[in-house]
């Protein structure tokens, strides 16, 4: 009989073992915070072949570009976004979250380091009708601050148009401000 028991509760700890792997590959997969990073991916390859108009402003000079893009493409027009994402372990408490039926807000806890100040997600009808952020990185001789939001269609939920804000400030020297805003074209 203790041969028996001994294997008993070996069975037991060992399927007890398994399902909090199982489980922990669950808590995995769902992120803490709202997955941008999947989002714009998503949206990348919804608009695979699809057009964008942009201009682009830095330090008082301006250019307009119009071009179509590629998914990959799409992915180095929004990098910003990407870079965003908070949904890493080093993070995992890091931001307090707020929910309404219109808005998502993650904000950095007071103390709390990161580079992305506070997240915000527009909901109108329970769909994602607009994304904003807000990252800035600070040192005794360098500050950078960007701001990006975007807006989706509100019928097909595709990308319908952004714009990015930048300022990097090194010590001694002026600041540099880039601007970003552009619209899609789904044609």
């Amino acid at each position: 009989m203790g041969k028996f028991s001994f294997s008993l509760i070996l069975v037991v700890f060992l399927l007890g073992c398994n399902g909090g792997k199982d489980q922990a590959k669950v808590l995995d997969t769902e992120p803490a915070y709202f997955p941008i990073k999947e989002f714009i991916e998503d949206q990348a390859k919804r608009l695979d072949k699809k057009g964008v108009r942009k201009r682009i402003e830095i330090k008082g000079k301006s250019q307009d570009v119009e071009k179509t893009l590629t998914t990959e493409d799409w992915l180095v027009e929004l990098d910003f976004f990407v870079k965003a994402d908070i949904n890493k372990s080093s993070l995992a408490n890091s931001y307090k979250t707020q929910r309404s039926e219109k808005f998502l807000i993650h904000e950095l806890k007071p103390g709390e380091k990161g580079k992305v100040k506070k997240i915000v997600v527009g909901y109108e009808d329970k769909l994602i009708k607009q994304i904003s952020f807000q990252m800035e990185t600070d040192d005794t001789f360098y500050h950078s601050g960007t701001r990006g939001v975007l807006y989706t269609h509100s019928e097909t939920g595709l990308l319908d148009q952004f714009s990015i804000e930048g300022t990097q400030k090194v010590i001694f020297f002026s600041p540099n401000k880039i601007t970003v805003k552009a619209s899609v074209n789904p044609y």
